[in-house]
């Protein structure tokens, strides 16, 4: 039997559930703090249109969503 899969989410599901823009969370992927996988037809070398599609594991954005609720610390 395989093993269960992570659920993925798209770009649209993901700022829907972060409350947030597309670019938002495109920007987030691009600065490595939001974790996502590209899948599909790669680029010829050279061609700078970025190709595929981008999913986010669930478990990813659920803990990014978990990690802005901390509230700030004081700072004495």
């Amino acid at each position: 039997m395989l093993p269960a899969s992570p659920k993925l989410l798209t770009v649209q599901e993901a700022a829907a559930v972060l409350r947030v823009s597309k670019p938002t969370i495109y920007r987030w992927i691009a600065s490595g703090d939001l974790p996502a996988v590209r899948y599909g037809k790669p680029r010829p070398d050279g061609d700078v249109r970025r190709g595929g599609a981008i999913r986010i594991p669930e478990a990813a954005v659920t803990a990014y969503f978990d990690d802005s609720l901390v509230a700030p610390t004081e700072v004495a």
